[in-house]
């Protein structure tokens, strides 16, 4: 990658990045060796015998997941992530996937030129166009240094970075020369100086790189030079090929290598420079640099024709296939790097990252080349065979049959077209020398000396060719042939057909596919049939089963490791037998459990070692049958394909196993191919729980990256709601990642371990509160597990479980327990009271109603006598009487009035109290009304010199609903009240709409006024102003007003009032009553009757009263007006009266000895009286009056009558009468 140019990302000929080669395994150079002892200590590598491994690097792109394909520098941190600068961010990868760093994600430039990992794990980049940046150890915060910020910076371009020691930071840049940061963070700028030789070289600094003696190097386009500590020592001019620097490497014993534009240089361990030792593969390769020098010591080379590699044989190029340009490439490398594993990346300007795996010299590949003739005839090699002198035979795909050195790789192309082009099987060397080959349908015997062919085919002659896909195996004299549809036929050296054997004949089962044949202990013909085994019996000439087999084995091919150890191997399966001459005998087996692939057994061999080497169609499979463990090895290892179709053929001698797959031939010592038992680095990436709608990340290591350790994780603290709690492992092995598995166990939730297979993650949804333990294992590809790393879990308790919230639960217990108990007692202390309440009630309930009762029969009795004191005085003041006795006889009459008063307002309560007051719901004429009062009132007030005045508003309502009389008596109340404590001045009456509806009665009056206390007891039952002195000056008995406030709240009405001592009163009557439309011409049409209607003339009138006095007195009221009147006493009487003489009227009082008035009145209507009836009675509850119209009465008048209102009854009735006749 070219850094030298105008600007920071312009690109030239020659690669720039820095390269830091991993400390190689071999020995280095040594001083005093010359220049032919350089290159042989070059190709000192070690190898083993026979083909040299291929290296079959293999390429990632922004297909996988990098952010470019334009790889700039690598970089490896401790736990074993490796970061990746590339010209589109920063990539970090865990060898599944990839975490990327962007301007989204923090970088101030997209275009990182390098990466480095200091000693305490902070990531350094350096970018084009944004200066440096570093992310700490947590991975969670960067902190930038750029011209922005940091003055002493001169260039935002940062090319190189690398630490010493001594905790030191140095980064080079473009234009701004070199800067040295310490600890501190105090930042010094090295820049050179002309004439000073110990300055630095120059200003663009391409590589920065640290010696295994700590010594710094510094490669800029003016030239190299190392770090004294006070300057720098310069590389003496002409000792390299050019002055412009790609990358500075080291080896092992201090020798230091230079990649410039002009090709690799050399300093020697004592000092002295070479600046061409590579000076002998100039006429075939020119290397252009030493990428790295791995720990086997080899050399990896960046040539004009791609990417070398040396070893004992010289160097070769490396054939790089790229799946995305669909061929063999040639990328521009930028660097190299060795992971702590072994395994090898290359980074490239544009073709991507390209990965070695440490295991890649396990296996050669040898591929079929179609433009070079010396490759293999076949592409896939089917059958193999050893030959007698070492070499191997191959037959496949190209229908030729080949022979292989595999000491050299040579192939000779022995025979081909026989078959008709049609693939070979099969393939098998006699002990003659002469060599069978199978086709389907057809069979060939081929002379090697003589290369002549003689071939059978399955349509010709007796001695015809059997069909199918057929095996070949020498028994004997005899070279079998074993077909896959269940024929198997023997032929001896010549050829000629000695057994046929069909299906179903002499031991064949009759409907079965035989997928192998093979040697027996004793070399007889074994084979695989099913879930059985048979042997050929030459006596019996017959095939026989082998005894010891355990039931339900389907077997699919088998081995002998010796004269006494078999291995059977089925789907998923691998038992181990033992052959004591007669019959099997199993000893173990292993399964998927083991690390067996579930498919098909398609081969087994044995190597020296007793190892147990399994072909599948997923892959090469190497079995421990002492550790009794698998692994299975595919592409990612080094083979070239994971799907084989045969069983791996050894070859004599030296053991080495030869497999024939579609990508080509593998070849392979199995002594060399070892599984790494090196523990793996287990980590944990991340620990995060859903918080609401948001996630929450915990650290998973120490904030002081000093104290963190491997494998350490702190605890994790999970709050109580928190849901989903993920943790994410990484198995930090980039060999075969794709087959790392995982494992889990939570301590008091799982049983045991729970595998989660490749992807390392486990997600709990919820935990019950405590504390737990997690610990999480992992294993390679090579069945290495990690240790078990340990998490320790605290799920908190809801706020409700701390103890703070149990200690306040217990004291809240406590509290309800003695709060029920207090409420117990109080609950039996209520129901005592409600009890006594009731009862209470209930007495006094009995109390009202005797009470009610009592009033009621006070009243019939007060109202009966009443009748005769007011009747009598009546009477009385109808005859000629003198002054005083006419004054004696008004105040008989005035007090038997207000006693009559005093029970109709005790009477009023009682309905009250016992909720019996019904009021009427009637419309009514407001104005007529009020002047009805204002007559009452009126002549009362002039009688005290008062001024009477009525003002009724315009916008007063014209009708109302309601109780005419009830609203009437609270109105005259008040204006009594007024007239009577006013003795001078004026009482008024002001009417008024009352909003929303309803009306406004104002009393107003000039009398002495009231205070508050007096106004606060104004409206209590038998509560007067000034108690006894007003009782004493004015009478009454403190019912009215307390009457009217109860009929007011009756009507859903209020009265207020308001006055001040001195100031007069005034009394505010709202009443919400509905509007109404007043009854038509209702005033006028009582106004006209009580002036145009006649008095009746006189009529026969009964009257029925048990009581003398009431009777004398309204029998003598009526006879004033000229009435002749019948009395009786009781009810038989007036039956009899009915029934012998002709009434115009009777008067029926209601409480009659033996039968009563209503039942009277009842048998009047009865027998046919339709005169009116008139009931005159003392009660006074509220029923009367319902019950006496449903017995028949016209009219219902309650004593004391006066003579007028008896007149009014009869006439009303009479006129009534006559004018319905």
């Amino acid at each position: 990658m070219n850094r030298a140019g105008a600007a920071c990302r312009t690109r030239a000929a020659a690669p720039a990045s820095a390269r830091t080669w991993l400390r190689a395994a071999a020995a280095g150079l040594r001083a005093a060796v010359a220049a032919t002892a350089l290159l042989a200590a070059l190709w000192a590598a070690p190898a083993s015998a026979g083909l040299p491994e291929t290296p079959r690097p293999r390429q990632l792109t922004v297909a996988d997941g990098l952010p470019s394909n334009t790889i700039n520098r690598i970089a490896e941190d401790r736990h074993g992530y490796l970061w990746i600068a590339t010209s589109e961010g920063l990539a970090r990868y865990d060898g599944t996937g990839y975490r990327i760093w962007q301007r989204e994600q923090g970088l101030r430039d997209n275009f990182v030129w390098t990466v480095h990992v200091d000693a305490r794990n902070r990531v350094w980049v350096g970018t084009a166009q944004g200066g440096m940046a570093m992310l700490d150890a947590q991975r969670k915060r960067w902190t930038y240094f750029d011209r922005s910020n940091t003055p002493i910076l001169d260039d935002d371009c940062v090319w190189s970075i690398a630490s010493t020691a001594d905790g030191a930071l140095w980064f080079g840049t473009e234009r701004g020369g070199l800067y040295r940061m310490g600890e501190d963070g105090q930042i010094r700028r090295f820049m050179p100086r002309a004439g000073d030789p110990r300055s630095l070289p120059g200003e663009g600094v391409v590589a920065l790189s640290v010696a295994p003696d700590g010594v710094l190097w510094v490669g800029t386009r003016d030239g190299a030079a190392r770090w004294t500590g006070r300057d720098f020592e310069r590389v003496p001019a002409g000792a390299l090929k050019s002055n412009i620097l790609n990358s500075i490497g080291f080896e092992r014993d201090g020798a230091v290598w230079f990649g410039t534009t002009g090709g690799v240089g050399l300093r020697t361990p004592d000092g002295r420079y070479r600046a061409d030792p590579w000076s002998a593969f100039a006429s075939k390769y020119a290397v252009m640099d030493v990428l790295a020098r791995d720990r086997a010591g080899q050399y990896w080379f960046d040539l004009p024709q791609g990417l070398g590699v040396g070893g004992a044989d010289g160097v070769e190029v490396v054939p790089l296939f790229s799946a995305t340009s669909q061929g063999l490439v040639r990328p521009n490398w930028s660097g190299a790097y060795e992971d702590r594993e072994g395994g090898l990346w290359f980074g490239s300007n544009g073709h991507g990252l390209w990965y070695l795996p440490p295991n890649w010299r396990q296996f050669s590949v040898l591929i079929r080349r179609i433009d070079d003739p010396a490759s293999m005839a076949n592409g896939y090699v089917r059958g193999i065979a050893p030959a007698d002198d070492g070499d191997m035979w191959l037959v496949g795909s190209g229908g030729a049959l080949d022979k292989l050195d595999p000491e050299t790789g040579a192939i000779e192309h022995v025979a081909k077209g026989f078959s008709g082009g049609i693939v070979l099987y099969h393939v098998l060397a006699d002990r003659r020398g002469k060599v069978w080959a199978t086709w389907y349908g057809g069979l060939a015997r081929i002379d090697p000396a003589t290369r002549t062919i003689r071939t059978w085919h399955m349509d010709r002659g007796d001695d015809r060719a059997i069909t199918g896909s057929v095996d070949l195996v020498e028994s004997g004299e005899l070279v079998w042939l074993i077909g896959s549809a269940g024929e198997v036929q023997a032929r001896d050296g010549e050829g000629r057909v000695r057994e046929t054997l069909h299906a179903g004949e002499r031991g064949l089962p009759a409907s079965v596919v035989i997928p192998f044949g093979g040697h027996g202990p004793d070399g007889s013909l074994w084979l695989a049939a099913g879930s059985a085994l048979l042997r050929w019996d030459a006596g019996e000439r017959r095939f026989v089963p082998v005894p010891g087999l355990a039931p339900g084995s389907a077997i699919q091919s088998f081995v002998f490791a010796d004269g006494q150890r078999m291995w059977l191997g089925g789907f998923g399966t691998l038992d181990a037998y033992r052959w004591d001459g007669k019959r099997l005998h199993r000893d173990f087996g292993l399964d998927v459990r083991d690390g067996l692939p579930a498919t098909e057994v398609r081969g087994l061999a044995v190597d020296a070692n007793g190892l147990v080497w399994m072909t599948s169609k997923r892959g090469l499979v190497r079995v421990d049958p002492y550790a009794r463990t698998a692994r299975v090895y595919g592409v990612k290892d080094g083979l070239p394909s994971q799907e084989f179709a045969r069983a791996p053929v050894a070859r004599p001698g030296d053991g080495r196993l030869l497999i024939g797959s579609p990508e080509g031939l593998v070849l392979f010592d199995p002594a060399m191919v070892k599984p790494s038992r090196a523990a793996p680095t287990l980590i944990v990436e991340s620990v995060e729980v859903r918080r609401g709608s948001r996630k929450v990340a915990f650290p998973t290591e120490d904030a002081d990256p000093r104290k963190a350790l491997p494998g350490r994780v702190p605890a994790v603290f999970v709050a109580d709601g928190d849901r989903d709690l993920r943790i994410v492992a990484r198995l930090l092995s980039f060999n075969n990642s794709q087959n790392n598995r995982y494992r889990f166990r939570l301590s008091r939730f799982d049983p045991g371990w729970v595998d989660v297979g490749a992807s390392g993650e486990r997600v709990f949804s919820q935990l019950s509160p405590g504390d737990y333990r997690l610990q999480v294992m992992a294993k390679t590809a090579d069945n290495v597990w990690s240790p078990p790393l340990t998490i320790q879990l605290h799920v908190d308790s809801p706020w409700w479980w701390s103890w703070w919230a149990v200690v306040a639960a217990v004291a809240l217990l406590a509290l309800l327990l003695a709060w029920i108990l207090m409420a117990h007692r109080n609950r039996l202390q209520r129901r005592l009271a409600w009890q006594r309440a009731e009862h209470e009630r209930e007495v006094a309930k009995q109390a009202s109603l005797a009470k009610t009762r009592f009033l009621a029969t006070l009243g019939h009795e007060v109202r009966t006598p009443m009748t005769g004191v007011l009747g009598m005085s009546e009477l009385l003041l109808d005859t000629p009487l003198d002054q005083k006795q006419r004054g004696y006889t008004e105040s008989i009459r005035r007090a038997g009035e207000h006693l009559l008063r005093l029970v109709n307002d005790a009477l009023d309560l009682a309905r009250i109290e016992s909720g019996k007051l019904e009021l009427a719901h009637e419309p009514f004429d407001l104005r007529a009304l009020v002047a009805q009062a204002a007559d009452l009132m009126r002549p009362l007030a002039q009688q005290r010199g008062l001024t009477f005045e009525v003002e009724v508003a315009a916008n007063a309502p014209r009708g109302l609903r309601g109780d005419a009389s009830r609203v009437c008596q609270v109105l005259l109340n008040l204006l009594g009240n007024a007239i009577k404590f006013t003795d001078a001045g004026t009482v008024g009456l002001r009417v008024e709409r009352l909003t929303p509806q309803g009306v406004r009665f104002e009393v107003s009056d000039t009398g002495p006024g009231l205070n508050e206390e007096q106004k606060q007891r104004l409206f209590r039952r038998f509560e007067q102003a000034e108690g006894a002195r007003t009782a004493a000056r004015y009478g009454g008995s403190g019912l009215g007003l307390a009457i009217s406030q109860e009929l007011a709240a009756a009507m859903e009405g209020e009265i207020a009032v308001y006055s001040e001592p001195g100031q007069g009163a005034r009394f505010v009557f709202d009443l919400p009553l509905s509007n109404a439309e007043p009854p038509s011409g209702a005033g006028a049409e009582r106004g006209a009757r009580a002036v145009a209607r006649p008095h009746a003339g006189p009529l026969a009138i009964l009257l029925v009263e048990d009581d003398a006095t009431v009777a004398e007195v309204i029998a003598g009221l009526l006879r004033t007006h000229g009435h002749r009147v019948t009395h009786v006493g009781n009810g038989l009487a007036a039956l009899a009266e009915v029934a012998t003489a002709r009434f115009d009227i009777a008067l029926l009082d209601l409480d009659l000895p033996g039968i009563n008035g209503l039942d009277l009145a009842r048998q009047l209507r009865t027998q046919g009286f339709v005169q009116p009836l008139v009931a005159v009675t003392a009660r006074a509850d509220a029923d009367a009056e319902p019950q006496a119209a449903q017995a028949g009465f016209d009219r219902f008048l309650r004593k004391p009558v006066t003579g007028a209102m008896l007149a009014d009854a009869i006439d009303e009735l009479i006129v009534a009468r006559r004018g319905e006749a």
